[in-house]
């Protein structure tokens, strides 16, 4: 009785999930740019290292925000922040740079959220 509940539970979550247009996070390949707003963002590298996981990315129309910002990387089912940068300013209009991660075990999903929206990038 119990695995009929389970299942009938799981079954109405995955319809109400298929339905919601939001529950879907737009997947982009490496080198794709998203825009939210102003801001235009792209993740031009992902590069796993013994020490870090170093993500290179061109963002533009930050009005002096931080880089950093809103970023996050799924590996090993894990959400980890930034732990630092390469050679990200602390603030920027127009920027280039590489955001640290730690290490990812298996392929790793870069993560963008801003005004409500999430940007993932499946890294190699």
């Amino acid at each position: 009785m119990c695995g009929l509940l389970i299942l009938v539970a799981g079954t109405a979550k995955l319809l109400q999930t298929a339905n919601n247009s939001d529950a879907t996070p737009n997947l982009l390949k490496i080198g794709m740019t998203a825009v939210v707003g102003d801001v235009t963002v792209r993740v031009n590298e992902v590069q796993v290292t013994q020490e870090r996981t170093l993500v290179n990315v061109t963002m533009s129309g930050l009005r002096d925000a931080t880089p950093l910002a809103g970023w996050s990387m799924l590996a090993d089912g894990e959400i980890t922040r930034p732990v630092g940068s390469v050679d990200c300013p602390t603030t920027a209009e127009v920027v280039s740079c590489t955001i640290e991660f730690v290490v990812a075990v298996g392929t790793p999903t870069i993560v963008w959220a801003s005004d409500g929206e999430k940007h993932q990038w499946l890294g190699s």
